[in-house]
């Protein structure tokens, strides 16, 4: 069998394994194919062995694919999964599901993804912005139990940025994010009489709370997790490091 059937970090679905029947329907990136066995080599969603698999029991049919139209066009996304690179030369893998529970449900969004990915856990991190957004919009999840899928250094140089009092917030988080890591869209919410403060604190300017509608295109997600790998992302954070930032983005000149 060709080997141009896939390509080097496409996500597949594993399917009609009779010998490890316990990887079927499991998620996972090609990392490579071997012409002496016609099999290629599946870096499984979680874990740290590969494994080798003919291209009849591969299927790329639900995912969404960055040369279709609609990765640049579909606006219906609140999420964006994303693997760990094949390699250093590859794109990113990344994947939108438009049945993943919104951040509004957070009970219904862990189980979703457990049942998903095989996750333990769900942890999270929060305060992840977007470019040339004064507040953070969205949460970096991942399985801080896990210990053995390789290495998520895209999803570990986002977490990098966040200020020190963000990191430790989240217990399991130790430096390392390993497997699948996930940003969901969550704007943070700023409203004076959470924090106390009356009217008077507003010097005549107003504070606009963020739409949580809504949506985004695949390439918009994967050009927020871009983002985050730019210089002006480590300026955008430096500058935005301090917690009423955080919580009131570019409110200036507030009387305490």
């Amino acid at each position: 069998m060709s080997n141009d059937e896939f390509s080097v970090g496409d996500l597949v679905r594993v399917h009609g394994l009779v010998s490890k029947p316990q990887f079927n329907h499991m998620i996972g990136v090609v990392k490579g194919y071997h012409e002496n066995t016609k099999r290629y080599e599946i870096q499984p969603s979680r874990g740290s062995k590969t494994l080798a698999v003919k291209a009849v029991n591969l299927s790329d049919d639900e995912f969404l694919k960055p040369t279709e139209d609609r990765f640049k066009t579909e606006r219906a996304y609140d999420n964006v999964f994303f693997w760990p690179s094949p390699n250093t030369t590859a794109r990113i893998p990344i994947q939108c599901f438009s049945d993943c529970p919104s951040a509004e449900s957070p009970k219904a969004q862990d189980t979703y993804i457990q049942n998903k990915l095989g996750w333990q856990s769900v942890d999270t991190l929060s305060g992840i912005e977007e470019e040339g957004r004064d507040k953070p919009t969205f949460l970096l999840l991942f399985d801080g139990l896990d210990e053995s899928s390789p290495k998520n250094h895209t999803a570990m140089k986002i977490a990098k940025l966040l200020p020190e009092y963000k990191v430790q917030s989240c217990s399991r988080y130790k430096g390392t994010i390993r497997g699948v890591a996930i940003l969901v869209y969550s704007p943070t919410k700023s409203t004076f009489s959470s924090m106390g403060m009356g009217l008077d604190h507003m010097n005549g300017q107003q504070v606009i709370e963020a739409n949580r509608n809504r949506r985004f295109t695949p390439q918009l997600l994967y050009d927020i997790i871009q983002f985050h790998k730019t210089d002006r992302a480590e300026r955008q954070y430096k500058n935005h490091d301090n917690p009423m930032h955080r919580v009131f983005g570019g409110f200036h000149n507030m009387t305490m």
